[in-house]
Order: structure tokens, then sequence, then C-alpha cells
């Protein structure tokens, strides 16, 4: 039997790296109009070239938070300056972040969508991909946060059918991502973590 497929944590030092890169471009990012923003980030591992949204920097936050004990005492206070640099440029810029988060969960909405499609031709694709599909699903759940009651009734509905359809092609399974992440994203509201399909 073969090992079912998982998504592979990063590093909380190189999630802080690649986070403070995108909070430093994430003013320019809200003044600009484009979805998505190529941000180089120097980390430990090296430099990497990373695809940013506001719901990737909400999500490494969060990550970042969760495991905030890893840290050292110097990226501690480094994560605590970064929370309060993006907080401000979220604060003086709401309304186009709060835009920006909704073109970007209906982009998400829009691939998750496609993907729940390829699902019904390939099950065994389906399977060995969900994990890294779920992605999607998990920064739509920090949107969502973020957003409050100001979610467009279209993309609530949207979100309440590809969720739906979710829980057509899947079952209840264990963690379906690494397992350091685990405390982080609990089974509520998380619940698409603990799900594969069958």
């Amino acid at each position: 039997m073969t090992k079912d497929s998982y998504l592979l944590a990063e590093e909380p030092a190189v999630d802080l790296a690649v986070a403070e890169a995108m909070a430093a471009e994430l003013e320019e990012y809200l003044i600009k109009d484009d979805l998505y923003r190529t941000v180089i980030a120097k980390t430990p591992k090296g430099e990497v070239r990373v695809r940013m949204t506001g719901g990737d920097l909400l999500s490494r936050l969060l990550r970042l938070q969760g495991e905030r004990d890893q840290l050292t005492p110097e990226e501690q206070a480094r994560l605590d300056a970064l929370q309060q640099q993006v907080d401000s440029v979220i604060y003086s810029l709401r309304h186009r972040f709060h835009e920006r988060l909704q073109r970007e969960m209906k982009a998400r909405l829009d691939s998750l969508r496609w993907f729940l499609d390829e699902c019904r031709e390939d099950r065994a694709r389906c399977r060995a991909e969900f994990p890294f599909e779920m992605r999607n699903r998990q920064r739509i759940e920090e949107i969502l946060k973020q957003l409050g009651d100001q979610v467009p009734q279209e993309l609530a509905d949207e979100l309440r059918a590809v969720d739906q359809r979710i829980r057509q092609y899947a079952q209840p399974s264990d963690f379906i991502w690494d397992e350091r992440l685990k405390p982080i994203f609990t089974p509520h509201p998380y619940w698409y973590l603990y799900m594969r399909p069958a």
C-alpha cells in the first residue's frame, strides 16, 4: 500500500523571513491592483521567490504565532514587530485590503471548483493532490476571519457549494498536513484538513 501524500510545513525561521519580505511589500501590493505579487525573500535556507497574496500573508502569520515557541527570543521580537507592521498597514488601507481579499477568495474558490471537477475524472490524482489543494480552502478561512461580516453573499454561496462538494468527495481522516501544524489547524474551523478522498 502506498503512503498518502501530505503537505510538509516550512521551518518557522524560513516562514518568518518570507513573512517579513511580504510585509515589506504589503503597502505597495495594496496600492497597485494585481492579485498576486512576486516577492524575493532572503531566508536561512537561501533566497526564495514566492507569490504573495493577502491570504498567504495572513496564513503565514497564523502559523508563526502558532509556532512562536520554536522561535528564538530575537525571532519572537521580529515576529512581534512584523505583526504590528502588518496590522498598521491593514488598518490604514482596510478598504483596499478587504477588496483584494474578496478577489482572492473568488480566485481560490474557482481553483477549488476546478480541482473538484477534475476529481470526478481521476480519483487517484485527486487523492494525491488533495492536501496541497486544501491550501486554497485554508487561505479562504483566514480571509473569512479578516472580512468578518463583509463577505458578499455571492461568495458565501459559492463557498457553501464548494464545501458541500468537498464533503461529497472526501471522508473523515487523520490530519492531512505535516503533524507539526496540527495544534494550529484544529478540526474546527479547519475540518477539511481532516478529510481525504476515498
